[in-house]
């Protein structure tokens, strides 16, 4: 196990570079001026002679290259040419959005995806069968700034004066206070990683709440995250079910769950013992590859319930051709696309004791 987590490891440095090296040249060979993107009208030869020499845009793509990657292995990810702030700080303050918006998608995704395909399977050919499968078809198709919309519309208009009233828009409610981890804790004068690890943690508004017992704020918190967080997740869960569905009704037709069956055992031990375990395989497979799609941002989600993540950023940072903070952001989310990737890895030798990670 120790080789193997070492040698994907190291295979994952020569794809992180590549990764970083095409998005670097991309953002550089793309018509549009960063200069320009970021001055408006006070951009002029002299003014732009200046800022391609601060930022070392005036040098040759390799050079560029060079430099950056320097930056990195020295943890450094530059400064954001648009808001004139590190890129790190903007991850510390950004990301934990998409990661806890996408933590409570995904749950909701496996929560309704695997037992829709699971009793689509069981009742193959019925109508129960129809039934989860259009719902399934209706998660791809709606698009989410359409589902986005009419569940704000919904629940924030037409409810909103009833128990099932939900907020359409932000994180808290406006004026809400949030007390970051480290200054709760007595803990101002820590510094390094472990401070920024601290204020990740700090800027995910449901775990800050829960850590420091204000329950009333995590539930308004949490309350902010249901819509934004249902219209996120019905893509993933209709993915999820339909490759359940159509994964567990190929197992069903195995020598193996026939010779269960005809041993006497019950439908439900033959699906719950024997056949759902192996039918799980490309079931973990596609949910790790929801996972990192999620970590990647959603732009149209993020905009429609004004949320400030990973998607709003890089769209912003793109349209500003602010190169640096693209570079930063693409470098995490192929870090997360990697991490998912391997942990999905990992558990195929605890889902099939046949696989061997050695």
């Amino acid at each position: 196990m120790t080789r193997f987590l070492v040698r994907r490891i190291l295979l994952t440095i020569p794809v992180l570079i590549g990764i970083v090296f095409v998005v670097f040249v991309l953002a550089r060979v793309i018509p549009g001026d960063p200069c320009r993107a970021a001055l408006g009208e006070r951009a002029n030869a002299t003014v732009c002679n200046a800022f391609n020499e601060r930022y070392g845009l005036n040098e040759p793509i390799p050079v560029q290259f060079g430099i950056y990657l320097q930056s990195l292995v020295q943890g450094d990810l530059g400064t954001s040419i648009r808001f004139n702030r590190p890129v790190a700080d903007l991850l510390i303050e950004r990301l934990p959005l998409t990661v806890e918006l996408g933590m409570y998608a995904l749950l909701i995704a496996i929560a309704l995806g695997v037992p829709l395909g699971l009793l689509s399977a069981i009742k193959r050919n019925s109508i129960v069968d129809v039934l989860t499968m259009l719902i399934a078809n209706l998660g791809v198709s709606i698009p989410v700034f359409v589902l986005g919309l009419l569940l704000q519309f919904l629940f924030a208009v037409i409810l909103r004066d009833t128990f099932l009233g939900l907020p359409p828009s932000g994180r808290t409610v406006a004026g809400a206070p949030l007390v970051p981890l480290a200054q709760a804790w007595g803990l101002q004068d820590l510094g390094g990683p472990l401070r920024g690890l601290l204020d990740f943690f700090s800027n995910m508004y449901t775990i800050n709440y829960l850590l420091r017992f204000e329950w009333n704020q995590l539930l308004d918190a949490a309350r902010h995250l249901i819509l934004p967080a249902v219209a996120l997740s019905t893509i993933p869960m209709a993915i999820i079910a339909r490759i359940t569905r159509s994964s567990l009704v190929d197992v069903l037709g195995h020598d193996y769950v026939r010779t269960a069956r005809a041993k006497g055992l019950s439908g439900a031990m033959v699906v719950r013992r024997h056949a759902m375990r192996n039918a799980m395989l490309p079931v973990v497979t596609i949910i790790g590859l929801q996972l990192g799609a999620l970590l990647s941002g959603a732009v149209l989600t993020e905009t429609i319930f004004n949320l400030t993540g990973v998607g709003r950023t890089l769209y912003e940072a793109i349209i500003g051709r602010d190169y640096i903070v693209v570079q930063g952001f693409t470098l995490i989310i192929a870090i997360g696309y990697v991490v998912a990737n391997l942990l999905v890895d990992l558990s195929y030798a605890y889902l099939d004791p046949r696989i061997r990670l050695g």
